[in-house]
């Protein structure tokens, strides 16, 4: 079975918009799929009141939200009281960083990585210097941009707390080996773990107490959705961790990480996203009783699949280039490389050669993608940055060969 990309488009109006145009964004921020604005235009239109009073728009208001968080919670097998429906993923590891780091003390010992966008570093290493908490750094290659596990695992000691690493990075674009990693670290020593999957949820919705993290965090507006994020904090570490709600709602799990409160139309609108994975399950695998998680899991191959074939030939055309330099792997054989493709122009700026793109009609971007560390760790002016081409399973052949034309003549 092949992923139908045409049933694929037709769920999101925005890519007729612009027929000119090579959307190559795709990791600031993907489309939006259509479940998701009728949802919002609804909520916005029929149900804009304080949600969960007795009067009928604001009872439909807060089931609207109930719905979205239950589908979320059952997509990615997690109960409601793990999940937090926060304004971004910077946002809740900020809180995050107050809640898990209220408890560390001199002597303490965390692991962060130098791969990973600002969001899954800073917060840590800033409660950590205020705390008098040792800062441990997992290494990313210098010539790769990949990570070891070996490496990290040297890192680890009886007074490592927590570490956080992503699940993809958005300037390397590989998959790290979450589960396999998450069961290492947790056999060598009592560290919880926290993952940033920001870069990978796009790709696939894993199912969570698979993983066994003890954290977990992705931004919604890059899954489709509306400007939102995931959290998921397991049940067993909430009452070591500080609540940062009001006083009087403290021990309430959707107001102990979420202090700002929800956004109440965007939370009902992240039910279009799972609407829409629902609507693809079902054009591909007919009428069948699973769960929302085995769903995800019968999606993924055929998206990973096309993925794939997208992402290999640039990838190729790239790594054999004499004026530039692929960051990352240059092949898709393992199955974990996202069609997020950095790359360094050796003969002109990162600047010059994504405004040459800009101008032939590709939607591309250069800069350091907020993975500010990483790109100064491998050599680069973190101003100017790399050219990023990120694609997503809405993305075809023909614009992967636009894209490959248009590289052509823009690196000479």
């Amino acid at each position: 079975m092949q992923l139908d990309t045409s049933f694929v488009r037709q769920q999101f109006s925005q890519i007729d918009d612009y027929p000119k145009i090579v959307f190559a964004s795709n990791a600031g921020g993907s489309f939006v799929c259509n479940q998701v604005n009728d949802l919002m235009d609804h909520y916005n239109r029929h149900t804009r009141v304080q949600p969960y009073s007795r009067f009928t728009p604001s009872q439909e208001a807060g089931q609207a939200m109930d719905r979205a968080k239950q589908l979320w919670a059952d997509a990615l097998n997690i109960s409601l009281s793990e999940l937090t429906i926060g304004p971004s993923t910077s946002m809740n590891t900020y809180v995050m960083a107050q809640a898990i780091g209220a408890a560390w003390t001199a002597g303490d010992e965390i692991i962060v990585t130098n791969q990973d966008h600002e969001a899954n570093s800073g917060s840590w290493r800033r409660k950590a210097l205020e705390k008098g908490v040792t800062i441990r750094q997992w290494e990313v290659d210098k010539q790769t941009g990949l990570l070891d596990p070996e490496h990290l695992f040297e890192l680890l000691s009886a007074k490592t707390k927590w570490v956080f690493f992503t699940h993809c990075s958005n300037i390397v674009g590989t998959t790290n080996p979450v589960a396999d990693i998450t069961r290492q670290i947790k056999a060598q020593s009592s560290a919880r773990v926290f993952v940033d999957a920001v870069a990978h949820a796009p790709h696939h919705i894993n199912d969570l107490k698979q993983l066994g993290v003890d954290a977990y965090t992705f931004s919604l507006y890059k899954v489709f959705g509306p400007h939102q994020s995931i959290l998921y904090v397991n049940q067993t570490i909430q009452a070591e961790l500080e609540s940062q709600a009001h006083y009087f709602n403290r021990g309430h799990p959707e107001y102990d990480f979420n202090p700002a409160g929800p956004q109440h139309a965007q939370v009902a609108a992240c039910a279009g996203v799972i609407d829409y994975f629902d609507a693809l399950h079902h054009h591909h695998f007919g009428s069948t009783d699973v769960s929302q998680s085995q769903k995800m899991a019968d999606i993924h191959p055929l998206i990973q699949a096309h993925e794939n074939s997208i992402t290999q030939p640039i990838l190729s055309y790239l790594d054999g280039h004499a004026k530039v330099q692929l960051i990352g792997k240059a092949h898709v054989n393992d199955n974990d490389r996202a069609p997020t493709i950095a790359f360094k122009p050796l003969k002109q700026s990162s600047a010059a050669l994504a405004s040459s793109l800009q101008k032939a009609g590709i939607g591309t971007e250069n800069g350091n993608f907020y993975a500010h560390r990483l790109i100064s760790d491998l050599g680069f002016d973190a101003d100017d940055g790399v050219v990023r081409i990120s694609l997503l399973h809405y993305d075809r052949n023909q614009e992967v060969e636009r894209i490959l034309l248009e590289l052509d003549r823009a690196l000479g």
